[in-house]
């Protein structure tokens, strides 16, 4: 939950045991639910904030205190401050939200929102087993995700890009693990606990890095590699062609905001569209050839020389200051030139593609590429699935309240569906 940031809580005397409550806030068509966790750890009140829909599992609430009547807790993003503001009504908390700009701190809107005790049953909780496995001589670190109700299907997430660790994919890891798959997510190498360097490592090696986590997987949790797939998104979702092609033993994979090219086109892209408003469409396509010099540098296509002859042609031009040139020390990523194209064409497992239209980073006929490629590989349970108004993290953008980054309705419902057709094929 990436605008989670620094949360203050102040509670009644009496909620030194573990509790747990829900709530929820009610806008037009929309509702997000949420679930505030309150324990004792080291003497000391701790509060868990969770949020399917904010994309949180459990996020660890900071300068935890306590108060007699009142619960009061604040969340922190790049732009807002929410904060929560309850007093005790019996076993239960009444209350309200107000947002907050963070660049002029005004007060934007207020909802009302209630928080109303929950009973969990410790039978009924989804056990988590943290566990390490080495790959290609590095330490990895990982969590087992245990349903209470197994249905004997895995599912592993795959890394992503950048520095991200598996905390990213907590909440859906708890929402499949809620509905009965074992799930297996782990720290990228060089990530969170993991060893390693993963800006150095090519895509290929992160790749076998996943297909080792695979075989750890299906031995601790006695699941059969055709029982397991795989789900990706972004740099993740590239991945998932070329895993399954290189295990097809494998049951079947969920590539989620996948490029359809290489990795250095959709980073291309993303420029692009984040500079259009300031360089103009006139002089778009020069500006872009000059940038793809740059990035063509950083993933060892082109010389430095021949990057700078490209760069001192358009010295004079307005638009080269919003153009970034790589320096000559930088780290090579060669991971820029993978694509997963030729992958998905050797697949022969069930496969679903998702992509948002409102995705800004991958060029916009990804899906149609993909779909275009999948039509001539042997698979023959492939689906493509597309969302209105959906960015690449699958978040929606509500013009009405632009307060909340939420994942777009029908999302992980549709994700459900899918896999039950699969189970039963």
């Amino acid at each position: 939950m990436k605008y989670l940031g620094i949360l203050a809580l102040l509670f009644f005397a009496s909620t030194l045991q573990a509790q747990s409550f829900t709530g929820h806030i009610a806008f037009g068509k929309t509702s997000i639910n949420y679930r505030i966790k309150l324990t004792e750890i080291e003497n000391q009140t701790r509060a868990f904030f969770s949020s399917l829909e904010m994309n949180a599992f459990e996020i660890p609430c900071q300068n935890t205190t306590i108060d007699k009547d009142s619960l009061k807790f604040y969340v922190i993003s790049d732009f807002y401050t929410y904060e929560y503001r309850y007093l005790r009504k019996s076993k239960n908390l009444k209350g309200q939200l107000n947002v907050y700009s963070n660049e002029t701190a005004q007060l934007l809107n207020t909802f009302e929102t209630d928080l109303t005790r929950e009973d969990i049953r410790e039978s009924e909780l989804i056990e988590k087993q943290e566990l390490t496995f080495t790959s290609n001589g590095f330490e990895l670190s990982g969590t087992l995700w245990k349903p209470k109700n197994p249905n004997n299907t895995g599912l592993l997430f795959v890394t992503s890009s950048q520095s991200n660790d598996r905390s990213g994919t907590n909440a859906e890891a708890y929402y499949f693990a809620d509905l009965g798959y074992t799930v297996f997510h782990y720290d990228k190498r060089g990530t969170g606990k993991s060893e390693g360097d993963w800006q150095s490592a090519t895509l290929q090696e992160l790749c076998y890095d996943d297909m080792n986590a695979l075989e750890f997987f299906s031995q601790i949790s006695s699941i059969s590699l055709a029982d397991i797939g795989i789900k990706g998104s972004s740099q993740g979702g590239i991945k998932v062609p070329f895993i399954l092609s290189k295990m097809p033993e494998l049951g079947f994979g969920i590539a989620v905001s996948c490029p359809g090219g290489t990795l250095l086109e959709s980073d291309l892209n993303y420029w692009k569209n984040m500079n259009l408003d300031q360089i103009g469409i006139t002089n778009m396509d020069r500006a872009l050839s000059v940038q793809k010099a740059g990035y063509d540098y950083l993933a060892g296509n082109i010389s430095y020389p021949s990057m700078l002859e490209i760069k001192n042609e358009n010295l004079n031009e307005d638009w080269v200051k919003y153009v970034w040139f790589p320096e000559r020390d930088v780290q090579k990523d060669y991971k820029l030139n993978f694509s997963g194209l030729p992958y998905f064409e050797k697949i022969t497992q069930p496969i679903l593609v998702i992509q948002g239209l409102s995705d800004q980073v991958i060029p916009a006929d990804s899906f149609r590429t993909i779909e275009n490629v999948l039509k001539q590989s042997k698979s023959q349970e492939f689906k493509i699935r597309t969302f209105e108004n959906t960015t690449h993290s699958m978040t929606y953008l509500d013009k009405e309240v632009p307060y909340f980054q939420l994942i777009t309705p029908g999302y992980l419902e549709e994700i459900t569906q899918w896999l039950k057709t699969v189970e039963t094929r």
